[in-house]
């Protein structure tokens, strides 16, 4: 009998146990579950959000590749120059290195000016001005959007003598 009462202890703890475990390793898996379903979740959120970034990335760079060759820079007060012939040409690389090196040059002659006459340093202004927004248009034309609208909304700030068309310039896009 007694023997019996030890057998029936025992396998009565060992029915609690198992019980306790099999509870145990439903919780896991539970748990398990769960993470799998959030990282599923940010998995997908992920993609989605990048997919929504590069197709409006792609808009925002087309439609400003559309407004930058849609403005003539020759047209108006600009034009004539070699920036404006490469720009024409589509060869927008090649006019940014021409515009570095014209800054360049302007920044040394607005430093050491030749001449004394205040309308020659209205003209070094008005240069520097004019290579500020054919840079802002060559970065138009090659697609880059903040850069483009960043440079655009300070040309148009200053009262200078391209801030007319790059108010209109930035309303395009």
């Amino acid at each position: 009998m007694n023997k019996a009462r030890y057998n029936l202890d025992e396998m009565l703890e060992s029915a609690i146990r198992e019980k306790g475990a099999k509870e145990f390793l439903q919780r896991i898996e539970a748990r398990d579950r769960r993470r799998q379903r959030r990282r599923r979740t940010f998995v997908y959120s992920f993609a989605a959000c990048l997919a929504i970034l590069l197709v409006g990335g792609w808009r925002f760079s087309y439609n400003t590749r559309v407004a930058g060759y849609a403005f003539d820079p020759v047209a108006g007060q600009m034009g004539g120059s070699e920036i404006t012939a490469l720009m024409q040409e589509r060869q927008i690389k090649e006019a940014l290195i021409k515009i570095d090196e014209a800054r360049e040059i302007l920044a040394e002659e607005m430093a050491h000016p030749s001449s004394d006459d205040p309308e020659y340093r209205i003209q070094l202004e008005t240069d520097q001005q004019e290579l500020d927004f054919l840079s802002a248009v060559c970065a138009m034309r090659q697609g880059r959007y903040f850069k483009a609208k960043h440079a655009l909304k300070e040309i148009a700030a200053d009262s200078g003598a391209f801030a007319e068309e790059a108010r209109t310039l930035q309303a395009t896009f």
